[in-house]
């Protein structure tokens, strides 16, 4: 048997989320409640009842527990438990590791730096061709971020304030995302589209293993790693709560999804049912594999639908396993100067936009 860990109480988010990580790394997981019928006691393999925190007894039942299975770490997401256990831990079991449990003084610290952070954004600067929708407000700004940030994916806040910005400035047209794996910054553009009446969000991605490999060996070795299914699954929940109807995705290769994409288009999927769209692109984020033939290839069949005004994005501009994007990116910019109105970088993104027809 390997290492033994103790999460308790077993049921809390962060409890379960710790349940998984430990047993990815071949641990052996006890879960533990002071509850009669605590809902989680099904998802662990052993299962034990323990008294409240509170309760005279709990030291010498929780002694017991952690002898009984040879309990090396504790993780105890609950703050008056893993207070408890700061102060106890070394009399109770002497050995035994104390992991989790953030502070509300913590938490309450992380929110006051983002609020703070949100309040000294200065947003990018660039001559837009259309007039400014009207601007988010600072809580809304740092709520957005906050939301954002629940999501896996490589979007920071950098990023996010400039996509904020950008669509403010953006017509009335579809959303395309070339590559959205969980659905970071789907899930941004989706609220954005509706707070701004910008249009549906369409993703064009394969969630394949075999569209992974980008040429350099350290990331395709990571990314062999990954679950393109479970990432997929990810995404819909992730953007399930946002999409109203205005949320859909083909799951295909950048060229085929373009091959289908034109006025008409209808996309029906059993996670969000039947989207329309029009066939004309108001904000294009190219975001899918990074080899410059990919990237090359991904603007060459999109960068056509991008309607007068509308904004092209080309994600990774500077990246730190190739310059493909960035080579796409500036010969796009100075193959097509006559009809672009403004460029910016931010969060190691070029963002184009087209000028008025």
């Amino acid at each position: 048997m390997g290492e033994a860990v103790l999460v308790f109480p077993g049921g809390m988010p962060d409890g379960l989320a710790f349940r998984d990580r430990a047993r990815a790394a071949g641990l052996t997981v006890i879960g533990a409640s002071s509850l009669d019928r605590d809902p989680a006691s099904g998802s662990y393999e052993l299962w034990e009842k323990l008294p409240y925190v509170s309760d005279p007894n709990f030291d010498g039942a929780f002694a017991d527990l952690v002898k009984k299975h040879g309990v090396s770490t504790v993780h105890a997401p609950h703050f008056i438990i893993w207070k408890h256990l700061t102060e106890r831990l070394n009399d109770i079991a002497p050995g035994a590791r104390l992991t989790g449990g953030q502070t509300p003084m913590e938490v309450e610290a992380q929110y006051r730096a983002l609020i703070e952070r949100t309040a000294h954004t200065k947003p990018p600067a660039f001559w837009p061709a259309l007039p400014a929708k009207p601007e988010l407000s600072n809580l809304e700004k740092t709520g957005l971020v906050r939301l954002i940030d629940t999501i896996p994916g490589m979007c920071g806040e950098e990023k996010m304030h400039a996509v904020m910005e950008m669509m403010r400035y953006a017509p009335a047209g579809d959303i395309v995302e070339i590559g959205s794996w969980c659905g970071r910054s789907a899930s941004l553009f989706t609220w954005l589209s509706r707070r701004y009446g910008v249009g549906p969000l369409l993703s064009v991605d394969p969630w394949a293993s075999e569209a992974l490999p980008q040429g350099d060996a350290l990331l395709d070795a990571a990314s062999a790693e990954t679950d393109p299914e479970t990432a997929l699954r990810m995404y819909e929940v992730n953007l399930a709560p946002l999409a109203e109807g205005r949320v859909n995705y083909i799951r295909a290769r950048s060229e085929v999804g373009a091959a289908r994409y034109g006025e008409g288009l209808v996309v029906t999927t059993q996670a969000f049912g039947t989207v329309a769209y029009s066939g004309h692109i108001a904000v294009l984020h190219i975001d899918g594999n990074h080899t410059y033939e990919q990237a090359l290839l991904d603007t060459q069949v999109w960068s056509p639908h991008v309607m007068p005004c509308g904004w092209i994005i080309f994600d990774d501009y500077e990246w730190a396993f190739g310059d493909g994007p960035k080579i796409v990116a500036d010969d796009f910019i100075a193959q097509n100067r006559h009809l672009i109105a403004a460029t910016f970088a931010a969060g190691a993104a070029m963002f184009v936009q087209l000028k008025s027809a």
